[in-house]
């Protein structure tokens, strides 16, 4: 069983741990029914914020789960779940890691920066301030697929008429030719209209799709949401992660260091993700697995990291194949 610890960084498998919007009504199911022992896991995340995560994770209901505040404790949850079954299971330990947003602290989380206790109640106080921080139908997100980084960014200019009181910018870099902007709504609207023009010429999008989100995150109306939060993270006893993470706000990869700067930044400043997942490659990763619900980071790495092998996990029939995969990567 050893061996596979050794394998893991042979293979070179980073783990990867979505963001918001990949939780789905009954994803904890798979893993309590065949891994008894995880509901300590959610029972622990319970105790952190007095609210029944597993609950939330298996019986929903969907408008409640997709509470900001409800919807970052319970994808950290499951995914750290995930993420002890492979070590439990095939004795696993990753390369290196990183996540989407949210997901950044389910990466640190695993490499043991802080607790369980601790992760828990960070992001259940990230998701209320982020979902309280701008007034209801103020901001706005939106997908903008088919232009290039830097087009997205010129449609944004276009579009903001006031970088304090009406603006949109780039919010998740997350592959190419898929970037999400955030601003006000009144901006927003406005980027939708040049990018659905016929007559915009390079600034006209393949599609531009409004996203269902309480908030515009990762955009410069979350500054006083950040200013807020860097006192939670300051109470929080971190350590040196044992496994390398890369950071959404610059796309580096570090072992060590202060991390509260990173995470205050990454409230308000765009996710790099695209550039987060070709920083693990130029690093070494050939293999990533994405930890927990849905598979939205696979699609995304897909796009990105064209000769990468790809796991999620998700189902045992994801653990059975990733763990074909360690036994063939020994012989």
């Amino acid at each position: 069983m050893g061996s596979h610890t050794v394998s893991a960084v042979n293979h070179k498998i980073s783990i990867v741990f979505p963001g918001q919007a990949s939780q789905y009504v009954g994803m904890s199911k798979t893993l309590v029914d065949q891994f008894p022992w995880t509901q300590e896991i959610y029972e622990e995340a319970s105790d952190a914020i007095k609210e029944n995560v597993f609950k939330l994770c298996a019986e929903g209901p969907d408008d409640v789960l997709q509470l900001t505040k409800n919807q970052q404790p319970c994808i950290l949850t499951t995914s750290y779940a995930w993420f002890q079954v492979l070590k439990k299971t095939l004795d696993f330990s990753p390369f290196a890691g990183g996540g989407h947003s949210l997901g950044e602290y389910s990466a640190l989380l695993a490499s043991d920066a802080m607790t369980l206790t601790e992760a828990v109640r960070l992001v259940r106080t990230r998701g209320e301030l982020m979902q309280n921080a701008v007034p209801q139908g103020k901001g706005k997100m939106a997908a903008v697929l088919g232009l290039s980084d830097e087009k997205v960014k010129e449609l944004c200019q276009k579009a903001t008429t006031n970088n304090e009181t009406s603006f949109v910018v780039p919010a998740n870099f997350n592959a190419p030719s898929q970037v999400v902007v955030a601003g006000h709504a009144e901006a927003v609207d406005r980027a939708q209209a040049i990018a659905s023009d016929p007559n915009s010429g390079e600034l006209k999008a393949r599609k531009f799709v409004p996203l269902n989100v309480s908030a515009p995150f990762h955009s410069p109306l979350m500054k006083p949401v950040a200013q807020q939060f860097t006192s939670y993270l300051q109470a929080v006893k971190w350590h040196r992660p044992s496994f390398p993470i890369v950071h959404n706000v610059d796309a580096q990869i570090r072992t060590e260091g202060d991390l509260i700067p990173l995470l205050t930044q990454q409230l308000d400043h765009p996710v790099l993700w695209t550039s987060c997942v070709s920083s693990l490659v130029q690093y070494g990763t050939t293999t990533f697995v994405e930890m927990g619900p849905n598979k939205v980071l696979t699609g995304l790495i897909k796009r990105i990291a064209d000769n990468a092998k790809l796991f999620s996990m998700d189902s045992i029939d994801d653990l059975k194949k990733f763990e074909t995969y360690l036994k063939e990567g020994q012989s």
